[in-house]
């Protein structure tokens, strides 16, 4: 059995209220040695989408240990515990494709269970809670040492709700169609598309989001001049378009779930 030094956070509880404290609370009670790490408690609410990306954006660089999500007030499905990287961490969360990204960046599941076994759950007064009254307690559990086989009922890790991220299309006419996938706090709109797929188109490209239509380059973040629009590798190794020195690229209406599409010029 595995001990583990800490398990990391990720909701959609907000900071406005008791939620978080009692989530800290919960876990503590039940293991008082493990360190809380709070990842991000702002994520909107029921917004499994956004949850998804900054999770595998995180998870490279996350301390192994035990990740906890809970995003909703509801679930739809019964919660998991995914085992990752041969137990270096325990992922452990709604299943409704929250977890499917990350799942993927670390290399795939070893083991998964459902948390349906309610003698490891807290009885809650009213309706349950699934972040305090299971997947918290669960997290705290795995974390003090419990197997995952003992929590929960084992399952096909390949059962699991795939990762809800969007995917880049090639058009027949040679364009790529991509989504903005975050637009974040310095108005750069990141793509879900890496480098590889345009280093053989080039490095001049057409962008098209909206009514608008530019000329870009694709260059080094730091050669974008200000004011200028460009496509740029950011630090996740994915493509950003940006508008230099700081300027906001949600200017012209970039937004998550927004449309690019970009083309070599004719």
């Amino acid at each position: 059995m595995n001990e583990y030094d800490t398990i990391t956070c990720l909701t959609d509880l907000g900071t406005s209220n008791e939620s978080v404290g009692i989530l800290h609370s919960v876990i503590r009670e039940i293991t008082p040695k493990t360190r809380i790490l709070d990842l991000c408690h702002e994520i909107k609410p029921g917004d499994s989408k956004s949850a998804a990306l900054m999770l595998a954006r995180s998870v490279p660089y996350l301390r192994p240990g035990i990740v906890l999500v809970t995003i909703g007030q509801h679930l739809e499905r019964p919660a998991i515990a995914v085992e990752v990287g041969n137990g270096q961490s325990i992922l452990v969360g709604p299943d409704n494709g929250t977890l499917g990204a990350a799942v993927a960046v670390v290399g795939g599941a070893q083991h998964a269970i459902q948390l349906v076994k309610p003698e490891h759950h807290i009885k809650s007064p009213g309706a349950v809670d699934p972040g305090r009254d299971v997947i918290a307690p669960i997290a705290a559990k795995l974390a003090a040492g419990s197997s995952l086989h003992e929590l929960g009922e084992m399952i096909d890790p390949n059962l699991l709700l795939p990762s809800l991220m969007p995917v880049t299309r090639t058009e027949t006419d040679g364009a790529v169609s991509a989504e903005v996938l975050w637009v974040d706090r310095f108005g750069s709109a990141q793509l879900n598309l890496d480098k590889d797929l345009l280093t053989d188109l080039g490095d001049i490209f057409i962008v098209e989001f909206n009514d608008e239509k530019r000329v870009v380059r694709l260059q080094k973040a730091l050669d974008v001049a200000s004011g200028q629009m460009a496509l740029v590798e950011d630090i996740h190794g994915l493509i950003s378009l940006v508008i230099g020195q700081g300027d906001s690229v949600a200017t012209p209406g970039l937004a998550p779930g927004s449309a690019v599409t970009i083309r070599q010029p004719s």
